[in-house]
Formats: structure tokens, C-alpha cells, sequence
């Protein structure tokens, strides 16, 4: 009966852990994989975590018990928040330990709150009672960060690492004091006033910590999108000034044509064939002209420049594109995503003195978007979860647009070419 009795409780605490952890998990993380997949990573964590509370009730003394449990769980749901997440690792640590920070003082609230509300109740009850207490309070913050921390968080690249990493030590030295703490707390199995002001202390330092932590972020925003404003500027000029030169060239063909027809006619007057047939042969050295790859007049603008770009390079380009003239996607996002990649493959095929080809695929598929590009790419680059582990402001750029969208970016590397697929749901 004990035994039933113990299981009943692993089970209760694994399935509140579990809604708390999975629910910071994917609040906080940036999801790389299919939905499947990252279903399957975060569920297996599930089983884990039921696994490792039952193996700590059935076979540790009392004092143990959470401890373990916790201490298992939390770091087993670390490692699938940092496999599953696609940004800098850094900033992955940042806020899965942050999270940390904020678990142990929900677990010391509801750990204090028993101690006062039911100091005599049973085992189970207690367990129960800590339950609903810890869950009110976790997804009570889960839904203000959501509200007000999550769009900021996701605006600040994870690469900027020297601060992420500035951040992290300082949320460490908060989660270790916190788990020193919530032992205490535990141990104590009731009120301790030196042990509640030392949490109280603590929990309004933390919250201090926070106050200069979130400023910092907030510059961080600041700076993160002043630079992609300059970029995006930058590419937009660009495109303009292509169009201008584009619009200059159609309106002189125009022009000349006329005196190019008045020619051609007079020379048929006369029953002058050969001499029309030489003057058709000199127009074989005009100038080429880029295809209209698809309606969009701004996809289209950009291949165009583009193609012109790694004309003047030596570098081979390739570039097929079905997007409609009314597209889902907004053209400045286009401009930051579809020109960023196109830069950056262009740059990596100078840099390396390499004839291409760029190979450019931009699908629509059902209500999806699909952006593809591919290059030649030397051994010196190198992915972390399916990015560039040293990225600039432009796959910033591609990504801050890509959230709009609920978007999916991922590089890969294989044989020496380099190809970043990024989807849109626009």
C-alpha cells in the first residue's frame, strides 16, 4: 500500500514539473526542429522526468527525495532545451538558468506556503498542496513573460556572447544561492525566521538584479535594431538605385527603337537585304538583360541585381522563383531575408575565389514560403544548431524578419556547399 501510495505522489510531482519545465520550454526556446521532432525530444523528457521521481521516492530516504528528483530533471530538460533551441548558446544558458532562478523561489513560496497553511496535513496532501501552489505561481510568470519578456527576448540576436555571457555568470551565482537556499528550506520541514529573511533578502536582491538585467537587454534591443534599420536601409537604396538604372535602360532601348525600326525600314524599301541583315547582326553585342525570374516585382528586382553582381564577380548564378505579384510576405522582409542570403553567398564565393554557382530556389508551397540558397563554402565555417556559429547583423536580420512569420531558418553543410533554407508562414 506504501508503495502505491509513493508511486501516486511520483507520479502527481513528475506530471506538475513536467507542465512547468515543458511550458518554460517552449516559451523560452527558438524551435529548430519540425514540430514533430521537437515534440518527440520535449515528450521524451516526460518519461524521464516520471522515471527519475519514482527511482527518488521508491529508493531514497526522504531527505534525498527532491533533491534528486529536482536536480535530475532540471538538468536532463536543460540539455533538450539546448539541443531543440536554434540560438547562441549563451543566451540559451541565460535563460534556462534565469528559469532556474525562478523555479527554485516558486518551489520555496510554495514549500513556506504549506509549512504555514497545513503544518499537520499528510504526506500526499502536502505533496498536493505544494503542487497547486508551484503551478500558480510558475505559469502566472510564464504568462507575463509571454506578454511582456518574450517579444523582446527573441528581437536580440544569442551571438552577441560576451554578453550573454556577462548575464549568465550573474544569473548562476543567483541559481546556485537559490538552490543552497530552497535545501535549506526544505531541511527545515517549517518556519525558520533566519532562513525567511535570508529568502526574503535574497528574492529582493534577485529582483534588483532583474531590474538592471532588463535595461541591459533593452539596450541590447536598441542597438540590435539600429543595426538592422541601417541594413535594411542600405540594401533598400540599393535596390532603388538598381531600379532607377533598370527603368534609365528600358526607356533608352524605347527610345532608339524607333530609330532602330525607321532603319530597318527604309533598308526594305530600297530591297537593301543584306545591308539589313548586317545591321540585325550588330545588335548581337547589346547588352544582356535579366529575365524576369517571376511576378514580384521586388523578388524580382533583387535576383536581378544580384544576377548583375555575380556577373561582375566571375561567379555563376542560377535562380528559379514562382512567387505571385501579391505575396504573403511584406517587401522589406523580403529585402532583409532574400537579399542578406544572396550577400552573404555572393561574399563567400569572392572571398574564396569560386566560380559558383549561387543557386537561388524560391518556392511557394501551400501557404508557405520557401527560400533557399546554396554556395561553395570553405572548411573554416562552422554551424551551431543550424546557424552560423560567427553571424553578423545580416542573418540577424533574416531572422528578426523570419518571426514574423513563425519562420523556420537552418544551414547545412554537405560536400563543400553551404545552403540556408529558410520558410516562411506568412
Amino acid at each position: 500500500m506504501r508503495t502505491i501510495q509513493i508511486i501516486i505522489i511520483a507520479f502527481f510531482v513528475s506530471m506538475v514539473f513536467f507542465a512547468t519545465h515543458l511550458t518554460a520550454g517552449l516559451l523560452l526556446q527558438e524551435r529548430k526542429y519540425p514540430v514533430k521532432k521537437t515534440a518527440l525530444l520535449w515528450g521524451s523528457a516526460g518519461i524521464f522526468l516520471f522515471l527519475d521521481c519514482c527511482f527518488s521516492f521508491l529508493f531514497l530516504s526522504k531527505p534525498w527525495r527532491m533533491p534528486v528528483a529536482l536536480t535530475l530533471s532540471y538538468l536532463y530538460f536543460w540539455g533538450i532545451f539546448i539541443y531543440a533551441s536554434a540560438d547562441g548558446f549563451w543566451k540559451k544558458c541565460y535563460l534556462w538558468i534565469t528559469y532556474g532562478c525562478v523555479f527554485c523561489v516558486s518551489l520555496s513560496i510554495s514549500f513556506l506556503g504549506c509549512y504555514v497553511l497545513v503544518p499537520n496535513g499528510s504526506e500526499t496532501f502536502v505533496y498536493f498542496m505544494r503542487g497547486v501552489v508551484y503551478c500558480v505561481i510558475c505559469f502566472a510568470l510564464s504568462f507575463v513573460y509571454y506578454k511582456y519578456g518574450r517579444p523582446i527576448i527573441r528581437e536580440i540576436s544569442g551571438f552577441h556572447t560576451k554578453n550573454w555571457i556577462s548575464l549568465s555568470i550573474v544569473s548562476i551565482i543567483y541559481f546556485s544561492a537559490f538552490v543552497i537556499l530552497l535545501s535549506r528550506i526544505s531541511a527545515d520541514n517549517g518556519i525558520n525566521s533566519n532562513t525567511l529573511l535570508l529568502f526574503s533578502l535574497l528574492v529582493c536582491s534577485f529582483g534588483v538584479a532583474d531590474i538592471l538585467i532588463i535595461s541591459n537587454i533593452y539596450q541590447m534591443r536598441k542597438e540590435a535594431r539600429g543595426e538592422l534599420v541601417k541594413q535594411n536601409v542600405e540594401y533598400l537604396i540599393s535596390y532603388v538605385e538598381n531600379a532607377r538604372k533598370t527603368e534609365q535602360e528600358n526607356r533608352r532601348i524605347r527610345h532608339d527603337l524607333r530609330h532602330h525600326d525607321e532603319q530597318i525600314a527604309a533598308m526594305a524599301r530600297e530591297g537593301n537585304t543584306e545591308g539589313i541583315l548586317a545591321y540585325l547582326g550588330q545588335n548581337k553585342a547589346a547588352p544582356e538583360r535579366f529575365p524576369a525570374w517571376c511576378p514580384n516585382v521586388t523578388v524580382n528586382g533583387i535576383l536581378s541585381s544580384y544576377a548583375g553582381k555575380a556577373k561582375e564577380a566571375g561567379v555563376e548564378y542560377i535562380a528559379q522563383a514562382d512567387t505571385p505579384a501579391q505575396s504573403g510576405v511584406a517587401d522589406v522582409d523580403f529585402v532583409a531575408i532574400l537579399a542578406n542570403l544572396l550577400e552573404n553567398a555572393l561574399n563567400a564565393c569572392v572571398a574564396r575565389k569560386s566560380p559558383g554557382p549561387i543557386q537561388v530556389h524560391i518556392r511557394n508551397v501551400g501557404t508557405k514560403t520557401v527560400i533557399a540558397v546554396s554556395n561553395p563554402c570553405g572548411a573554416d565555417l562552422k554551424l551551431e544548431n543550424g546557424l552560423p556559429a560567427a553571424r553578423g547583423v545580416g542573418i540577424d536580420s533574416i531572422i528578426s524578419s523570419s518571426v514574423k512569420y513563425h519562420g523556420e531558418i537552418n544551414y547545412e553543410i554537405q560536400k563543400g556547399i553551404c545552403t540556408a533554407c529558410v520558410i516562411l508562414n506568412p
